[in-house]
């Protein structure tokens, strides 16, 4: 159970780190919502796809804040929606 639950959160956590470019690790808040995402049963490839549109639209947004997972809960929520159609 604990290799699944490190497996679940080293997917999402590389997944947005590789698309972020920037940093090494993320912060509390961000794990805690990972581990919220795993909770509810959000399949991890949902929750990739959530990641990767949202930055895709934080990206031509130029935006120049720090971006973080708490940005994207909309987009992964977003796709959530889209799967269970």
């Amino acid at each position: 159970m604990i290799e699944e639950n490190q497996n679940y959160l080293v997917t999402v956590e590389r997944f947005f780190l590789s698309l972020k470019d920037s940093g090494m690790a993320l912060s509390a808040t961000d794990y805690d919502l990972i581990q919220q995402w795993e909770n509810r049963g959000i399949p991890v490839n949902v929750v990739c796809r959530g990641i990767e549109n949202g930055v895709a639209e934080f990206e031509t947004q130029r935006q120049t804040s720090r971006m973080g997972l708490n940005y994207l809960k909309v987009y992964i929520e977003e796709e959530l929606e889209r799967s269970q159609l």
